[in-house]
């Protein structure tokens, strides 16, 4: 999943927890947490730590107890619930090395270089049937009613003048 696909199914699930529970959400901070895996992984695992794997850190229970706690203290979790959504979003749980570090061995070096991985993520914007790109259809559809329904933008208003 890439970034409409984790900002628009964990904005679309946070509206739907907020409208039904009456839970107040943050926003600002789901709009960070679900991306904030890969913001702190890709250049890690991709740059930093030449392991051409971008689930490190941040995409583990080590590091979404660490938010929660600090959500906790400060009494804002929405950024640990979008950072959650971004790991069931991911199926950490195909992952288990990753997941559960530092209780398992070290997330394993893919073998993949960064020049295949970019061919990959731009592969992933063309138009098919793959899980990815209907991920990233079905959330931008969420942002932009999202952004509606907030009266954020209006598509429809060079139709009115």
């Amino acid at each position: 999943m890439l970034i409409f696909g984790h900002i628009g199914l964990t904005l679309g699930i946070a509206w739907f927890v907020e409208s039904k529970l009456k839970i107040r959400m943050d926003y600002r901070l789901i709009l960070v947490g679900s991306l904030l895996p890969d913001i702190i992984d890709k250049p890690v695992g991709m740059i930093l730590l030449p392991l051409n794997n971008g689930r490190v850190f941040g995409h583990t229970l080590l590091f979404l107890t660490i938010l929660l706690l600090i959500g906790l203290k400060y009494r804002k979790l929405s950024l640990a619930f979008a950072s959650f959504l971004h790991l069931v979003e991911d199926e950490m749980w195909n992952e288990p090395e990753t997941l559960f570090w530092p209780f398992t061995s070290f997330p394993a070096k893919e073998h993949v270089s960064l020049y295949e991985y970019a061919l990959k993520i731009i592969s992933e914007y063309i138009p098919s049937p793959s899980h990815t790109f209907i991920s990233e259809v079905i959330g931008l559809i969420i942002i932009l009613a999202f952004l509606k329904r907030r009266k954020l933008i209006d598509p429809f208003s060079r139709l009115h003048r």
